[in-house]
């Protein structure tokens, strides 16, 4: 089965490159998706439902690479007024409703918090068809949820064969980060039960568009969420803080900001171009009695790597949460009983 039942078609980008190690597929990856124009997808219409942060950098990276043009896409209107403009100045059309959206979409970009996201399933139900690829970056909401609510919704159960508008829906699960927008994000993509390999190929070659994309099992997602999909924030303080030193030790605030921000940058290309072990990398760095070691020595005594390994925790820990509390929620609404 394709994409689209048939409508559309997905190939298969960036393939594993057998024989080599774990960190060589990920800087072969890194490098062919940031320098390589990609070709437009073909996945018809892509419709958001959510206009917020994250629904505006996924379209803003999709237009910028190419991967679907604005025109292509649509988007349920914003009561915020500056962010309908922002949308607008894309050239994105905006429609009156979540349903409208999804009548007219081929891929249903699900853009909304988690606990939103149940009614908007309830409100689109009807407009999802057996064509309909839904693509949920709801944190915490498992793609076994989206299907059950759906198909509830529609009062099929997913148990009338003999109606293909009861088929439980296609869904596949994605976590991005903002920076898909600058077209550098770190994203993962998880098929649900009734999403076929073209889906998830082409939803890869999507996220692929604007960033590094891995295919993961949905059961990692939480991780994902810990390492990535906080993980931009983590990295805005480690800036931040580097600012703040160079600041503290003389330099004008522009030109700290400056040099900590490029200092990442190139920190992480190195990591994802060499295809070394960042710890290897770090002893390269690293004199003996030099100035390096003794600001290595500082942050293990402030606990840094600690404090990142226990945030990516805690996201992970919160992201599971979420999903624990979305479906509590509908088990009560439903008197199902259904969990994760």
């Amino acid at each position: 089965r394709h994409l689209g039942g048939g409508r559309r078609a997905a190939s298969r980008v960036f393939p594993g490159v057998a024989g080599r190690c774990r960190h060589r597929e990920i800087a072969v990856v890194a490098r062919a998706s940031s320098s390589t124009p990609p070709p437009p997808l073909a996945l018809g219409t892509v419709g958001f439902i959510g206009a917020g942060s994250m629904a505006e950098a996924m379209a803003r990276g999709f237009a910028e690479s190419g991967a679907v043009s604005p025109s292509s896409m649509r988007v349920s209107r914003s009561s915020d007024a500056a962010r309908a403009a922002r949308w607008t100045n894309l050239g994105v059309e905006a429609l009156a409703s979540n349903g409208d959206v999804a009548r007219v979409s081929d891929v249903v970009v699900l853009a909304v918090k988690p606990h939103v996201l149940p009614g908007v399933l309830t409100e689109i139900a009807s407009h999802v068809s057996p064509e309909t690829l839904l693509l949920s970056v709801a944190a915490g909401v498992s793609t076994s949820f989206i299907e059950r609510a759906v198909s509830d919704a529609r009062g099929g159960g997913g148990s009338r064969d003999d109606d293909r508008r009861f088929s439980p829906p296609r869904v596949i699960r994605v976590m991005p980060n903002t920076p898909c927008q600058v077209r550098a994000a770190a994203s993962s993509v998880s098929a649900g039960a009734h999403s076929s390999s073209a889906d998830l190929d082409a939803i890869a070659s999507l996220m692929r568009a604007v960033g590094a994309c891995v295919v993961v099992d949905e059961s990692l997602i939480d991780a994902v969420v810990g390492v990535s999909g906080s993980g931009p924030a983590y990295v805005y303080q480690i800036i931040e803080a580097m600012a703040d030193g160079g600041v503290l030790c003389g330099l004008p605030r522009a030109d700290a900001t400056l040099l900590a921000a490029q200092t990442v940058m190139g920190a992480a290309k190195m990591v994802l171009e060499s295809g070394e072990h960042p710890a290897a990398l770090k002893d390269k760095v690293c004199s003996p009695g030099g100035t390096t070691i003794r600001a290595v020595a500082a942050m293990e005594a402030a606990g840094v790597r600690a404090g990142m390994i226990a945030a990516v925790r805690a996201s992970a820990e919160r992201s599971a949460e979420l999903g624990r509390a979305t479906d509590e929620a509908e088990a009560k609404a439903t008197g199902t009983g259904k969990k994760r």
